[in-house]
């Protein structure tokens, strides 16, 4: 069995970024709020995941696919909605204008493994 992961570091960034996105006074009723304890969520679930044994993990895989075809419909039908879409494209103007904010992000990803972001303007499926 692995020994546990230290998740400290990526914790701190995400409460950084969502004081820096919320709206609601961390009530949990914005969509940065909403977005960041996600993102919390997806990582603290891929990293429980990944310290189980093989044969776990495979059963564990399918479901965390599964978990990502619901958070991209989810995310789908959150972007069909004109103003939530507008406001999750301001959100993500406001979170790489600031260069902490941006830098904060970077390093989440990078230590979710993700790659790069390509750009600004380029959304989840690579389009504008």
């Amino acid at each position: 069995m692995t020994e546990p992961v230290d998740l400290s570091g990526a914790h701190a960034a995400l409460d950084g970024l969502r004081r820096q996105l919320c709206h609601c006074g961390s009530r949990g009723e914005c969509l940065g709020c909403r977005g960041v304890e996600m993102l919390r969520a997806q990582m603290e679930a891929v990293t429980a995941a990944a310290s189980q044994p093989v044969l776990l993990q495979v059963a564990q895989e399918a479901s965390l696919k599964d978990m990502g075809e619901r958070f991209g419909e989810m995310a789908q039908r959150l972007m069909d909605d004109p103003e939530l879409r507008r406001a999750a494209e301001e959100m993500q103007a406001r979170v790489l204008s600031d260069p902490q904010a941006r830098r904060l992000l970077e390093e989440l990803m990078h230590q979710l493994g993700a790659p790069p972001e390509s750009g600004p303007s380029s959304g989840p499926d690579g389009s504008p």
